[in-house]
């Protein structure tokens, strides 16, 4: 239901943000479904590949997305892909696109991550702190409400993004400092969970918020100062 709401909150949000970039206001509309469906596909791919084990027995429950998880990361990389392609199709910056899209990102994880929240997923490791939430899932002790900390920060993200959109300097720099902010959140508030880790201190997720990080910020510094020239 969440991943539903975020779709068409989306691209009411996309309408309205592509004429900032000097998009087409028709185009979120005319493009809405093969993107989605890419968005879709790219989150389901990157959630089996970074899961692999129950999907090498059972091949077939990669198409039951009703039960297994979606990858905010295969979702990224599939619209990136997108983007590539419209941009060729339609004669526009990709990267103008995915500024227009910026907005959706925090938007999405705001409305995922509520839905994680009353599902009783995603939530932190034990706590003392006032705010701490005993979850039915997990009724030993409070623990800290990730979910909440994560809404939190994309809806002051969520504000942030049209600010950005009137004052960009270059195609693609909203989308990446989205995605930089989002990144960063991710791999603080991921030390207050109790996973797996990879790669010394550092969880799955962490790591690929590190790389996207790194990707954001080798954007921004090749970009930013060739703008400042004008």
């Amino acid at each position: 239901m969440m991943v539903a709401a975020s779709v068409l909150a989306g691209i009411w949000l996309t309408r309205r943000t592509a004429p900032l970039v000097g998009l087409p206001q028709d185009l979120p509309d005319r493009v809405a479904f093969p993107f989605v469906l890419a968005l879709l596909a790219g989150a389901r791919l990157g959630y089996v590949v970074s899961h692999p084990a129950p999907y090498l027995a059972e091949p077939w429950e990669i198409l039951r997305v009703d039960r297994g998880g979606l990858s905010s990361h295969g979702a990224i990389a599939a619209g990136l892909l997108y983007a590539t392609w419209l941009g060729r199709r339609e004669g526009i910056s990709p990267w103008s696109f995915t500024d227009a899209c910026a907005s959706w990102i925090p938007l999405a994880n705001a409305l995922v991550r509520f839905g994680n929240f009353m599902n009783g997923e995603l939530y932190g490791d034990p706590t003392t702190l006032p705010w701490g939430v005993v979850f039915p899932t997990a009724p030993d002790a409070p623990r800290h409400p990730l979910q909440l900390y994560e809404i939190a920060t994309s809806l002051l993200l969520l504000t942030a993004v049209p600010g950005w959109l009137r004052s960009r300097r270059f195609p693609g720099e909203v989308f990446w400092k989205t995605l930089a902010v989002m990144s960063a959140v991710r791999l603080l508030l991921d030390f207050l969970r109790s996973e797996h880790r990879v790669l010394g201190p550092l969880a799955l997720g962490q790591v690929a918020a590190l790389v996207v990080l790194g990707a954001a910020a080798w954007f921004l510094v090749r970009h930013g100062p060739r703008a400042a020239r004008g």
